[in-house]
This record gives structure tokens, sequence and C-alpha cells, in this order.
């Protein structure tokens, strides 16, 4: 996992301790807080044939479903 300098955004690997391409000093990877992972919830509702989820992805058929999901 790189390091994301806060200036210029460029990727650098861990081992640097300033940026590659502004020379901007890094955060060590101990400062940098972890993100939690966010959940898309999307009601059922929405989930109908040929709509679209996640802006980008269409409904076309059930293929399945159980006791944790559908697909």
């Amino acid at each position: 996992m790189g390091i994301k300098c806060p200036k210029c955004q460029t990727d650098n690997p861990d081992t640097q301790k300033f940026c590659g391409e502004c020379a901007t000093t890094l955060p060590s990877s101990e400062e940098i807080p972890a993100s939690p992972t966010k959940t898309l919830e999307t009601p059922t509702e929405e989930l109908t044939t040929s709509s679209t989820f996640a802006g980008r992805y269409q409904i076309i058929e059930e293929l399945g479903k159980g006791g944790m999901g559908n697909v």
C-alpha cells in the first residue's frame, strides 16, 4: 500500500519520507487513520428488472434467492 501525498495527491511507496513529485513531507503509515468501509444500501423496491444499480449496473433477471439475499 502506498502513501498519497497530501499536497499533490501523487501515490508514493511506503518507504519514502518525502513525495517524489513535490518533495512534501509524507505522513508515516501510523499517522494515517484507517477509514471504515462504506456500504451502499439500496431498498429492495428499487431493484426490479430493468432498473439500474449503483449508477451503472442494470438488473436483467433474478438468478436465485435465499436467507441472505437475492442474486
